[in-house]
């Protein structure tokens, strides 16, 4: 078999991606996505034709493959090519998530350690969430001019979401507030793999905690997701209990992990 590995984009494998996000039992929130589509993408071809990809997020000191995907009727190779575009690319590491089957069987026969990075919770039962401690108009959303008072009150926490995005609606900030304080914040981002999931994601100001402000924030954002089609979708990092317990008491659960593999 002849395979080639050709650098590609995102729009070029849009039917491939259609396909990919078929194969997927749970969901991924903006995270792993970012580590996706801000990645080198490549098609993988067996005898000049087409019939999948990955991507390679860089930073220095380490080559993180963020997704891998064949065609069905070509699985038979994919230990090969797998194994090939780590050795090729000097590959070091891999995000997989556990509801990707074959990403993950293929970063199994490979690996040398494995860290648990992040909790990914699905759509919310209204049956198992406890009742939000604040009433919905106390979220109200955020408005441009605000951004400079939003990042004074917390910290790094949304550093990667620039003001430019924001102003695009790539997405969607909401602030609650009671008495016109505000107790903290809360965010959507629309998903653009997975196109029916929003994600959403909370910050509590400190001296606010344990008092319901993260519970209500989380319930009102899937919400307005329903309102606008859209399933609420959300992630942790592994190691924060605190954030868990939080989306879990808005009624989401977690089955999927992401994983990061190392090869080295």
């Amino acid at each position: 078999m002849n395979y080639r590995y050709l650098r590609t984009n995102v729009l070029e494998m849009e039917s491939l991606i259609t396909e990919y996000v078929d194969t997927l039992t749970g969901v991924m929130d903006d995270f792993v996505e970012n580590h996706i589509l801000n990645a080198e993408w490549y098609n993988i071809s067996i005898n000049e034709e087409s019939t999948g990809f990955f991507t390679l997020f860089k930073e220095i000191g380490d080559v993180k493959i963020t997704s891998f995907f064949l065609k069905p009727e070509c699985y038979l190779y994919a230990q090969e090519i797998f194994k090939e575009v780590l050795t090729e690319f000097h590959v070091s590491s891999a995000f997989v998530l556990t509801c990707d089957e074959l990403f993950l069987s293929l970063c199994m026969d490979n690996h040398k350690n494995i860290k648990i990075q992040a909790y990914m919770f699905s759509v919310s039962f209204h049956k198992y969430k406890n009742e939000p401690k604040y009433s919905r108009s106390s979220l109200v959303k955020v408005l441009s001019d605000e951004l400079q008072t939003v990042r004074s009150l917390t910290g790094d926490f949304f550093d990667e979401f620039s003001t430019d995005d924001f102003i695009k609606g790539k997405y969607f900030l909401y602030c609650l507030k009671e008495n016109e304080i505000p107790l903290g914040y809360g965010i959507i981002v629309p998903n653009k793999i997975q196109k029916k999931y929003w994600a959403c994601g909370m910050i509590t100001i400190e001296k606010f905690r344990n008092k319901g402000v993260g519970r209500s924030i989380q319930t009102y954002l899937a919400d307005i997701c329903r309102e606008n089609n859209a399933m609420p979708i959300s992630g942790c990092w592994y190691y924060n209990i605190l954030s868990k317990k939080t989306i879990e008491s808005a009624g989401r659960y977690t089955k999927t992990r992401l994983l990061n593999v190392l090869f080295e």
